[in-house]
Parts: structure tokens; C-alpha cells; sequence
């Protein structure tokens, strides 16, 4: 096989996970045209078509299927091998693709970025940071960060991160004004500051317990937004309540800018985990910067080293 096939093998895998030319010639950081062009010399090669190109979308031919389920286990260990190659010279290249939300890029990710990137100075790195639930294969990322309680299914999961708690809290003047609730059911008689998942549109039910027993409440108020930062700055304006990580809300909780409220019905704290396709050989890449977030949790000091 040559160089040039090999190039036109992974961009013929590129563009069916894609679907688009496009966003594949994106990836790749090239033009649309030259991505065709390789395909077009690709299929010309085989003597077969391997995509069904239309003006909306491109999909693949019976010939470009099968072409693809026997190409894609095998280009995955070459990628592995390279990796695990280049660490005989103690170095570790490429992207690492990663998809997170708001919270866990400003909370966690963040801090650890320059004490990551110093120790691993052939790494580049690609963060996709939206509170949508990304399929992480279909875009062709390494791996992504969430809740367990959103993880995809057939994943590798591992906990890097303490287990984080929510709140509720609003200003001290707020409450003053309406009253402190003392029961989640009373939250419908305030104005709170709620989130829009912008995948699917819908509202986030602030979650609670009672006696073990989770149960959510639907509430109303004067904004919504799909980022929790811009429901953070309204409630220290005294315009509502707001349900955050708790570590979000720890600087106001501590100079009084805010007050926490309904703590005896919180949920118990959820740790983020880190998730990734199984792989029958990790990357390097992903292995280094799961080994990171494992020492960080260790030693909250890692990030300023």
C-alpha cells in the first residue's frame, strides 16, 4: 500500500463518518474540492463507486460499506501502533479530540490544561465544549466528559474527577424579598433561573431526594438559558434562585453574595467520568491524559505543575 493510498483510506473513512465533505475537509484542514479530488482517484484505483454523492448529503454504496466495516478495525490498530511507537522515544503525538460541557471545562479541565499540555509538548489538543450529548464515534472524537448519569451506552467510563454537589442558592436580598423556601414544591411560588438542553430543547427539572427517593421539580422564571454561567450572574443580581455545582457557587457562598437554600434535599454528589470507545488498544494519547486526571485527583496540586 502506498502513502498516498493509505491518506485516501482514511479520508474515504473520514467522510462516511462525517456524511459530508465538508465538515470532513474541516477535520482534515483542507479544501472540500481536494478532499473530492482524493476520492474521486481513490474509487478510480478500485474501479468501484464507494459514495452516493447528492446536493444534501453524501452516502455510502454497497462496494463503500463493506470497503468501510473491513478498513475501520484495521486503520484503528495502525493508529494504535504508531502511538505505542513513538513512545520508544518517550513522545506522545497527534490530536486529542475531546467533548465536554461548560461545567466540567471551567471546573476540572481548565485548570489542568497548562500543567497537561507542558508535559506533553507533541500532544495537541481539540476541546469541544457544549452542554450537548455528543456522540463521540459518529464525530470522530477520542473521548468526552459527563455525568455518569449521561454517559453513552457500549462506552469505557472511568471517574476523574471528587464527586461534585448541587445547589440551590439565590442573594441574600432575594430572599429577604420572597421569602426562603423550605420545600422543593415551594419553588413554584419564585422566580427561578432555569437550563435549556440545547440538543433537545427541553428544560432541566432541578433534581432532589426525599428520603432516598429522587424526585424532580418543573420550575418557571425570568430566564432561560442554555449556560449555567449566565443564570450564575442573574441570581447574584438578586433576580432568582439557580440549582449549580456547588463548586460553581463556593466563592458567593463564602463572601455572602449568595445563600444556599433546600440543602436537606439535595441529591448525593456525582463524580464526572471520563468515556471512550473500547479499543483493543488504548491510544497513547487518551492513556496519558487519563493517567493526568488520575494523578490530579491524587494531588490537587498536579495542575500548577
Amino acid at each position: 500500500m502506498t502513502q498516498n493510498s493509505l491518506h485516501a483510506l482514511q479520508a474515504f473513512r473520514l467522510i462516511a463518518r462525517h456524511g459530508s465533505f465538508t465538515r470532513a475537509a474541516a477535520q482534515q484542514e483542507i479544501t472540500p474540492s481536494a478532499l473530492s479530488q482524493t476520492l474521486r482517484q481513490l474509487e478510480a484505483q478500485l474501479g468501484v463507486r464507494l459514495l452516493n454523492r447528492t446536493t444534501r448529503k453524501v452516502g455510502l454504496t454497497e462496494a463503500g460499506q463493506a470497503l468501510l466495516a473491513r478498513i475501520t478495525p484495521l486503520l484503528e490498530q495502525l493508529d494504535s501502533a504508531l502511538d505505542d511507537t513513538r513512545q520508544w522515544q518517550g513522545q506522545v503525538s497527534g490530536t486529542l479530540k475531546l467533548t465536554l460541557p461548560h461545567t466540567a471545562a471551567s471546573l476540572l479541565l481548565y485548570p489542568l490544561l497548562p500543567g497537561f499540555m507542558r508535559a506533553h509538548p507533541q500532544l495537541r489538543l481539540e476541546l469541544d465544549v457544549n452542554n450537548q450529548l455528543v456522540d463521540i464515534v459518529e464525530r470522530g472524537l477520542d473521548a468526552g466528559l459527563r455525568f455518569g448519569e449521561s454517559l453513552q451506552q457500549d462506552m469505557q467510563a472511568v471517574a476523574v474527577s471528587a464527586p461534585l454537589r448541587f445547589c440551590v442558592a439565590a442573594s441574600a436580598g432575594y430572599l429577604q424579598a420572597r421569602g426562603t423556601p423550605e420545600h422543593p414544591s415551594q419553588l413554584r411560588q419564585h422566580d427561578c433561573l432555569r437550563y435549556r438542553f440545547a440538543s433537545s430543547g427541553q428544560i432541566y427539572r432541578w433534581q432532589f431526594v426525599d428520603a432516598g427517593r429522587p424526585f424532580e421539580v418543573s420550575v418557571q422564571g425570568p430566564l432561560t438559558a442554555n449556560d449555567t454561567a449566565a443564570a450564575l450572574h442573574v441570581a447574584l443580581g438578586g433576580l432568582g434562585l439557580v440549582y449549580l455545582p456547588q463548586a460553581m457557587a463556593a466563592p458567593h457562598l463564602a463572601d455572602g453574595s449568595l445563600v444556599s437554600v433546600l440543602e436537606a434535599w439535595m441529591p448525593p454528589a456525582e463524580a464526572f467520568y471520563l468515556y471512550y470507545p473500547h479499543h483493543l488498544h488504548q491510544p497513547a494519547k487518551l492513556r496519558v491524559f487519563i493517567d493526568y486526571l488520575r494523578q490530579a485527583m491524587a494531588s490537587p496540586t498536579t495542575a500548577a505543575h
